[in-house]
């Protein structure tokens, strides 16, 4: 069930928020073997679910959200609930909650588990030596995708009818792909992050995963505080960046995107052909997010480096021993970058691409095949999703096809703050590909 069927039930007195819960709470322990859960205090979430069934009953409603029992990725403090992060190292200090999380709590959310995660968000497959990997929803033998793991897990098993989550290079939209639910990564800036556990200061992005486009957006305007008008074309046109995409998909889910491509015009889309060459994209983004990274986690890299797992540790050292002018270099980079995107989208209502170039990976996967040859796992499925994060315009991910059994995400991709224009687009492509 949706997140907006859910509340429509509410509203007819069908359901309550304490059945939604108990529901919730059955499938978590139904799939407790995917390890989507951080922290789960289940009398506490009654006794919260108890309170919001008796308020509604006699007819007090805190907010649109009134009721309905969410999960938050662990990187954001919620009031009650402990922050770990997925790692064992020493976190800077937080507040007690972060803002995103008061948003959807004065909404009326019943906010009733924290979602495991890759360690401190640096990593895309979900795998955690100090949690234990988050299994993929739909077979448990395959990577749930990062950083984001539980979240997008729980999403897809019913364990609450959406999550708050976070994206810095694909953190969102990679598990919300793997897992064949919907990622929204609103524009850079629209939904607060403050008081979270940063990653990247000027990449991190928040935002919902969610079963449906409109339940994506739906939350995108409370996370965010202010009205997103979904104002989209009747008959869109899509740009291809076909020589970005060159060499960068499996030989599958290139056919699987080449299909959808001769399908849309019958749909009344028109397709184009854009260049998005983007040179480099993959080591400006490095660079810049481990450098970040480093600062924010310096104090404990230096005091309790065991804390954190070999690989994050050594990502973040690599953050450490860049200097400032590498940065600076990175930053200036990064601008360019943005004028060859902005000139892609000129004269197209969105970009289309795959969120992914195979599909869920089996856990410890650290190479795979491309059209182009081997590829490390970070290289081959970060590199697809990462330059929208790091250019900051808004971009969503909903199912497109099927490959090896497996749900394969598409990526819709507008210019800076259209962010209602993007979920209008996805709620257009959504409607057609069921």
């Amino acid at each position: 069930m949706d997140l907006l069927t859910a509340k429509a039930l509410l509203e007819r007195g069908e359901t309550t928020p304490l059945a939604l819960l108990e529901e919730a709470l059955e499938r978590a322990r139904a799939f407790q073997d995917r390890n989507a859960l951080a922290y789960l205090d289940e009398e506490g979430a009654k006794e919260e679910a108890q309170r919001l069934t008796e308020e509604l009953r006699q007819g007090y409603i805190r907010g649109p959200l009134h009721g309905i029992p969410l999960t938050v990725k662990d990187l954001f403090p919620v009031k009650g609930m402990p922050t770990r992060a997925g790692t064992r190292a020493p976190l800077p200090p937080l507040p007690e909650e972060a803002q995103a999380v008061r948003r959807l709590r004065e909404a009326g959310a019943l906010l009733f588990a924290k979602t495991n995660m890759h360690e401190v968000a640096l990593g895309i497959t979900g795998e955690n030596p100090w949690t234990g990997p988050v299994r993929n929803a739909l077979d448990a033998s395959r990577q749930a995708g990062g950083s984001s793991s539980g979240s997008a897990v729980a999403v897809a098993l019913g364990i609450g009818l959406a999550s708050l989550g976070s994206d810095t290079g694909g953190s969102i939209r990679i598990p919300a792909a793997f897992n064949g639910v919907v990622g929204f990564k609103p524009s850079y800036g629209r939904v607060s992050l403050e008081g979270a556990l940063p990653l990247s200061r000027s990449t991190d992005h928040a935002g919902p995963i969610a079963k449906t486009v409109r339940d994506a957006h739906f939350l995108t305007e409370i996370l965010a505080g202010e009205s997103i008008p979904l104002e989209g074309p009747q008959n869109p046109t899509f740009g291809v960046p076909l020589d970005f995409l060159e060499g960068r998909l499996g030989v599958e889910v290139r056919r699987a995107f080449q299909r959808l491509l001769e399908e849309l015009p019958s749909l009344r889309a028109e397709v184009r052909e854009v260049s998005l060459p983007l040179p480099g994209v993959y080591e400006v983004y490095t660079r810049l997010v481990r450098y970040e990274a480093a600062r924010i986690h310096e104090k404990a890299l230096r005091e309790h480096p065991e804390g954190f797992s070999p690989q994050v540790r050594e990502a973040l050292m690599a953050g450490l021993a860049l200097t400032e002018k590498d940065y600076r270099d990175a930053v200036a980079e990064r601008e360019v970058l943005r004028l060859q995107l902005v000139k892609a989208l000129r004269g197209v209502d969105a970009l289309l691409l795959p969120a992914q170039p195979l599909p869920a990976p089996p856990l410890g996967t650290e190479e795979v095949e491309l059209e182009s040859g081997r590829r490390s796992h970070r290289e081959a499925f970060i590199t697809l999703t990462l330059p929208f994060s790091l250019l900051g315009v808004p971009t969503l991910t909903l199912p497109f096809a099927r490959v090896e059994g497996m749900p394969v995400g598409l990526q819709v991709v507008g210019p800076y703050a259209e962010d209602g224009r993007v979920l209008a687009i996805g709620g257009w492509l959504e409607a057609r590909l069921k």
